[in-house]
């Protein structure tokens, strides 16, 4: 019976602290629940693949400057080699899900000789050099409670200099430049991104 008196004054601290974290627990939930969920949930991490995105296909970093502003940084492979790129977007609704429309600027590092085997024509050499983009887009961003970030976006991406390749050897035929071009220059952006939101969000 002594014992039990002696683990009295535990037991009624341990019931207080309990009581203390429940109630604490229930105010956070009332403070952050009408709290957009991106000025939750301010950093991301996210995996790239697409067409004149910032990446290629790579990863990037977002960060929520406001609860309807971010920023992306992302580094990936890409048709014009090892590929830079940062953008800001405008989130239309500060809700989980939003349009959002973005600019950015893209950098591709270029690489060295490659071959194009044409059995017709002959095989062709070219290199490609630094390739700088920048990228107009409107797109839709969905993130969730728990944190899932998915974004998709289409836009015009701009080589911002005349050319980025050059023929090395061979003569590549009208059309196969064409293809070169639409590979290697301006063109149309398809973006997906899939990653994951932290923060101190519930």
């Amino acid at each position: 019976m002594k014992s039990i008196f002696r683990l009295l004054p535990l037991l009624v601290l341990l019931i207080g602290l309990q009581s203390i974290v429940a109630q604490e627990y229930i105010n956070m939930s009332v403070d952050t629940k009408d709290i957009p969920i991106r000025e939750l949930r301010r950093n991301a991490i996210t995996g790239n693949i697409g067409w004149n995105g910032i990446t290629g296909f790579g990863v990037t970093y977002n960060h929520f400057l406001t609860k309807q502003l971010e920023t992306d940084f992302g580094i990936g492979l890409a048709s014009t080699g090892f590929k830079l790129g940062g953008r800001l977007s405008y989130l239309f609704i500060p809700k989980n899900f939003s349009p959002f429309v973005s600019g950015g600027f893209m950098y591709g590092l270029g690489f060295g000789n490659t071959e194009i085997e044409d059995a017709n024509n002959g095989n062709f050499f070219y290199t490609i050099g630094p390739s700088p983009f920048a990228q107009i887009c409107g797109g839709i961003e969905y993130m969730a409670n728990g944190g899932f970030l998915l974004r998709a976006n289409l836009g015009y991406a701009i080589l911002l200099k005349e050319t980025n390749y050059a023929i090395t050897k061979g003569v590549p035929t009208s059309e196969e430049l064409r293809i070169m071009d639409a590979a290697l220059g301006s063109g149309i952006v398809i973006e997906f991104s899939i990653g994951f939101a932290f923060g101190n969000g519930k």
